[in-house]
């Protein structure tokens, strides 16, 4: 069950850190270097924790970035 819980938080985190890059490479233009900057850093830090099997880290950074990426989804 945990490996199972681990493989879930790690596609799911490969699927926002994709889908996070592909808009911020189309529309990262549109919100502010600060912000740009806080999204880019928790895609860094997503890709870090995806390194390991800690599910619960991953699921952390995938939460920290899903939040820091709504301001890109405002700006689109």
């Amino acid at each position: 069950k945990k490996r199972r819980e681990a493989v879930t938080a790690k596609n799911e985190a490969d699927g926002l850190v994709h889908s996070t890059e592909k808009a911020l490479a189309e529309h990262g233009s549109k919100v502010a270097e600060t912000e740009r900057r806080a999204i880019e850093d928790a895609v860094s830090d997503l890709k870090e924790a995806l390194k390991g099997d800690d599910a619960e880290a991953i699921k952390a950074k995938t939460q920290t970035l899903a939040q820091a990426s709504m301001k890109l989804g405002e700006a689109m």
